[in-house]
C-alpha cells in the first residue's frame, strides 16, 4: 500500500524503560495499511501504552487517554500496557476507545487494529488463560531510534514484593533466547556503540530457558562475539547482579553505571516488602561493586510511607544511603496497588511525614550527586553523542553522567572521548528525583 494511504498510528508511551520499549516494538509492528505518525501530525489511530506502578501513574495513564481523544478527534484508541489489566472496564469505557490490549497480548495489535478496521470485534488473544507467552516484539529499527537503544530481552516477574502489582500484570518471567539475545545485540552493535539491556526482573533473565542461563553467560557470550562497544544494564536486583564478572575481560563491556533497587534501609520493613536481602547485605554489593569498579556510578530506588514505617524505619534508611558511595536515588512514596498484600496493610504514614521523608531522602540524594559528579571532572570520559544543537553536542557518558561540550563535527550516535581539557565542558540535570521506579 502507498505510505501516503496508510493510516496514521500515534503512540503516546508512559512508564519504566521495559513499557516504553513496548510501545516502540509495537510501533514498528504495525503492519502493512498502518504507519507512525509523525510529531504534530494528525492521526487515525492512537496507540497508549499505559503505566499502573502507582496510583499517580495509573491517573496519568487515564489522563493520557482523554488526552488522545482531545489532541486526535476523531481517531479510534487502543489502550495497551500494564494499566491495562487492572482498569481493562474503566479504559474501554473513555471516550475514542475501540480496544484495549493486556501486556501479554502486544504481539495481536497488529491483528486488532486489521479488524477493527474491517469492521470486526476485535480478537484479542489472552495469553495469560492459555498459560502461554506470545512472541517476542520485534525489534525496533535502531538507525530510527535512540541513539543508546533499549533491548528488551526479559518480562515478567516471579517475585512477591508485597508493594508490587507489575507480576499480576506481565505473568511468568520468561526470557529471550541466547541466540537472538545475542543476534539483536549485533543488529545494534552495527549501529550504534552502547545498547541498554532491560526486562521487568533483567536478573532474573535466563533462568527459565533450557539449558539454564544466566546474565554472566550471555554477557561473556557478547564479549566473546564483540558485537557492541558497550552494554548499559538497566535496573538490577542486587542479589542478582552478577559482581564476579565486573573484573573479567567480559565485564569491561558493561558501564560503570549500576542501578540497584534498595527500597528501605530497614531490615523491619525489607522483610514486610518481601525483599529477599537486608541492609547489609544491600551494602556488600555496593561495596563489591566499587571494590571491582571503582568510580561507578551507583544508584537505588528507595520507598517512603510503606505501611507500618517508622521515623526509625526512616532514620535507618538514612543511615544506610548516607553510608554508601551511592550517585543518585529515584525516590517514591508507597502507593496501595490492587491485588497485593500490601494494599490490605495497615498504619499508613499521613502524606504530610511521607513528603518529609521523601524530601530528606532527596537533599541527600542531591548532594550525593553533586559530589560524584565533582569527582568526575577530572577525567576523560567516553560519550555516546544523543544531540547536536549548534556548537554543542549532549551525551553520555559510561558512568551515566549527562555531558554537554562542542560539537566539533561529531554525530549522532557516535563515541568520542571528552573531559575537561575540553571548552565547553559541563555535566547536565542530575538525576537525583522524586520518581516511579524504572
Amino acid at each position: 500500500m502507498d505510505a501516503s494511504r496508510a493510516d496514521r498510528v500515534a503512540v503516546v508511551a508512559l512508564g519504566c524503560r521495559v513499557g516504553r520499549t513496548d510501545a516502540t516494538s509495537m510501533a514498528a509492528a504495525l503492519g502493512p495499511g498502518f504507519r507512525v505518525a509523525q510529531p504534530g501530525e494528525g492521526a487515525d489511530w492512537v496507540l497508549v501504552a499505559t503505566c499502573s506502578v502507582t496510583s499517580a501513574a495509573a491517573a496519568s495513564s487515564r489522563q493520557a487517554v482523554r488526552r488522545a481523544a482531545v489532541d486526535h478527534p476523531g481517531a479510534r484508541i487502543l489502550v495497551a500496557g500494564c494499566h491495562a489489566v487492572f482498569e481493562s472496564t474503566v479504559l474501554s469505557g473513555l471516550p475514542g476507545v475501540a480496544a484495549v490490549v493486556e501486556p501479554r497480548d502486544h504481539a495481536s495489535i497488529p491483528a486488532v487494529l486489521l479488524r477493527l478496521r474491517a469492521g470486526q470485534k476485535p480478537d484479542v488473544a489472552v495469553a495469560a488463560a492459555r498459560g502461554e507467552a506470545p512472541p517476542w516484539d520485534a525489534p525496533p529499527d535502531a538507525t530510527a531510534g535512540p541513539a543508546r537503544p533499549v533491548l528488551k530481552i526479559q518480562d515478567g516477574c516471579d517475585a512477591s514484593c508485597a508493594y508490587c502489582a507489575v507480576p499480576l500484570a506481565r505473568g511468568a518471567s520468561r526470557s529471550l533466547g541466547l541466540e537472538e539475545c545475542l543476534a539483536r545485540i549485533a543488529a545494534v552493535g552495527r549501529v550504534r556503540p552502547e545498547v541498554v539491556l532491560a526486562g521487568v526482573h533483567l536478573g532474573a533473565w535466563g533462568g527459565d530457558l533450557s539449558p539454564r542461563r544466566n546474565l554472566a553467560d550471555l554477557l561473556r557470550a557478547v564479549a566473546s562475539s564483540r558485537a557492541v562497544r558497550r552494554i548499559r544494564l538497566s535496573s538490577v536486583e542486587p542479589l542478582d547482579l552478577p559482581v564476579g564478572l565486573l573484573g573479567e575481560e567480559a565485564g569491561e563491556l558493561l558501564c560503570e553505571h549500576f542501578h540497584l533497587p534498595l527500597q528501605s534501609g530497614s531490615d523491619r520493613i525489607l522483610a514486610a516488602m518481601g525483599r529477599p536481602y537486608r541492609a547489609a547485605g544491600y551494602a556488600r554489593v555496593v561495596e563489591a561493586v566499587v571494590r571491582a569498579r571503582p568510580g561507578a556510578a551507583i544508584g537505588a530506588d528507595v520507598m517512603t510511607g510503606f505501611p507500618g514505617e517508622t521515623e526509625a524505619d526512616h532514620r535507618a534508611t538514612l543511615a544506610l544511603v548516607g553510608g554508601l558511595p551511592l550517585a543518585y536515588l529515584h525516590v517514591f512514596p508507597f502507593s496501595p496497588r490492587p491485588g497485593t498484600a500490601a494494599a490490605a496493610m495497615p498504619e499508613r504514614s499521613r502524606d504530610a511525614e511521607v513528603k518529609r521523608r521523601s524530601d530528606e531522602l532527596l537533599g541527600w540524594a542531591a548532594r550525593s550527586r553533586a559530589a560524584f559528579l565533582d569527582g568526575l571532572r577530572g577525567r576523560d570520559l567516553e560519550v555516546v553523542v544523543e544531540r547536536v544543537h549548534g556548537p554543542k553536542a549532549l551525551g553520555t557518558s559510561r558512568e551515566y553522567a549527562k555531558v554537554s561540550f562542542p560539537a566539533a563535527g561529531c554525530a549522532r550516535g557516535d563515541l568520542v572521548r571528552v573531559g575537561p581539557g575540553d571548552p565547553g565542558f559541563d555535566f547536565g540535570r542530575g538525576v537525583a528525583r522524586a520518581a516511579s521506579p524504572s
